[in-house]
């Protein structure tokens, strides 16, 4: 089980409390936020960019992907945010 999926059952076990995050006045799903900035940070990474605070390896570690880099982890990603979207 990767750390992803260990902190949603965290919080569905209610032993862990997620952060509020909020858009335009209304409340967001702390999983849904998170998926899309990484998804940002990954496709910038796979194109050659950096980030001051994020590392690749964190990302890829998180959500368990296998690959030598962003590029190789950037369809794996893409698709735990589909089965994240369908649930």
């Amino acid at each position: 089980m990767t750390q992803f999926e260990q902190a949603q059952e965290q919080v569905k076990q209610e032993t862990l409390k997620t952060p509020t995050v909020s858009a335009n006045g209304a409340n967001v799903n702390y999983f849904g936020y998170q998926l899309s900035v990484h998804h940002f940070n990954l496709k910038l990474m796979a194109k050659g960019m950096t980030f001051r605070g994020i590392k690749f390896t964190d990302i890829k570690k998180y959500y368990g992907l296998k690959g030598k880099g962003a590029k190789d982890c950037l369809t794996q990603f893409e698709q735990i945010l589909a089965d994240y979207k369908a649930k």
